[in-house]
């Protein structure tokens, strides 16, 4: 028999649950179906043994507990994943880790109560429960089929003009490592944040400056590393120009500096833009951890890759950025996706090129993705062809 465990928080949904009105405000959800096949160890493209695909199912809403317009919020979601037998057929893996190998996984990805506190008295938030999060070093990641969620308490401020104060407990996620080719560890087994202990997080965001859209965070995760990240971004006349800089100071002594730099020109439909970052050299086990959201596998630095979205950040690794997108009018939308990093350690660099080609027809989303990674040391590049159709209801 499957063994249940429930946090105090899911314990406090259910008992605040029994014992008031609930009224389903909103419900929605998606279905969608991932395919990617590549040529990697000399194989070939669109065969079983090369191709990776999943289906997916999110569901989610939101209710509200009471009978005013500030009473507390019930947000709650469930996510499902299945090969559909893809993997006898068509695909050899996945895109998502899966229970017990193979069989089809379900979990909640969503389950939290949202509520002010202080009504009346402070402009606070509490988001109490499993969550989606989205700051600098810690956040959901939305590339693949299926999203990394936490168990956490956020508080947010607003009391003070154009400023958000945020500070965050959080404890356990579904990422367990994580990997930047192919698949990412994400299903059912939510189980620790870095350290049994949790992770802090403290930032403030905001717009006090004209025109400019600044933000300061410090994490605190217990035995493992302290992190720093300042960004400031600002639009001027069409043009983008943004500036990254973090730190990290690893419990084990091992310490380092990210910087990233982007400039971007958007007129008409076109965009580009150009990015560069630089991490410093980091020895230990936090410094292994690099500038890499630490609850999953991509790093926050401007220089991200549109496939390898982490290697970016990797300790003693410079890299750069080149994008360019075009808007199709009643066609598609496309892009172009060049990434290049070196390791300064080892000298070895990769460079990665991706095309792609959108479009939404009603509630389907369909992108079309190729990509090219011509790494140092690999006995040949290797092409990824790859699918996603999204159907949102």
């Amino acid at each position: 028999m499957k063994k249940i465990t429930l946090s105090l928080a899911v314990i406090a949904m259910m008992v605040t649950a029994a014992n008031a009105d609930i009224k389903n405000e909103s419900f929605g959800g998606s279905g969608s179906l991932f395919y990617g096949t590549n040529d990697a160890s000399d194989g070939d493209l669109f065969n079983k043994a090369t191709s990776f695909g999943n289906a997916a199912v999110q569901l989610g809403g939101t209710a509200s507990v009471g009978s005013c317009d500030t009473c507390v919020k019930l947000n709650y979601g469930v996510t499902g994943v299945s090969t559909m037998g893809l993997e006898n057929t068509l695909v050899g893996s996945t895109w998502v880790n899966h229970t017990d190998g193979l069989n089809d996984g379900v979990w909640i990805d969503t389950l939290n109560l949202t509520f002010n506190p202080l009504d009346g008295i402070s402009n606070t938030t509490m988001v109490v429960g499993r969550q989606a999060l989205a700051t600098p070093m810690v956040f959901t990641e939305t590339w693949n089929i299926a999203k990394n969620t936490y168990d956490a308490i956020v508080a947010v401020n607003n009391d003070i003009t154009d400023t958000t104060l945020v500070g965050a407990w959080v404890g356990r996620s579904n990422v367990a490592g994580g990997s930047t080719v192919n698949v990412a560890n994400i299903g059912d087994g939510y189980s620790q944040f870095l350290t049994k202990e949790g992770a802090y997080a403290f930032g403030a965001v905001t717009k006090l400056i004209p025109t400019v859209d600044a933000q300061a965070w410090y994490y605190v995760a217990p035995s493992t590393a302290n992190v720093a990240w300042l960004q400031a971004e600002t639009n001027i006349a069409g043009f983008t120009l943004g500036a990254q800089f973090g730190m990290l100071d690893g419990a084990d002594n091992s310490d380092g500096n990210a910087i990233g730099v982007k400039i971007g020109y958007d007129y008409s439909g076109i965009g580009v833009s150009a990015a560069y970052s630089t991490v410093d050299q980091m020895d230990g086990t936090s410094g292994a951890l690099g500038f890499v959201n630490l609850g999953g596998a991509q790093t926050p630095l401007y220089t991200a890759g549109w496939w390898d979205v982490g290697s970016q950040g990797a300790s003693d690794t410079d890299a750069y950025n080149l994008t360019a997108t075009y808007g199709l009018d009643g066609i598609a939308d496309l892009g172009l996706f060049y990434t290049n990093w070196e390791n300064q350690t080892s000298g070895n660099a990769t460079s990665e090129i991706a095309v792609t080609a959108g479009k939404s027809l009603g509630n389907l989303d369909v992108t079309l993705a190729f990509i090219n990674t011509d790494a140092d040391g690999a006995a040949d590049t290797v092409n990824d062809i790859q699918a996603y159709l999204t159907y949102n209801f």
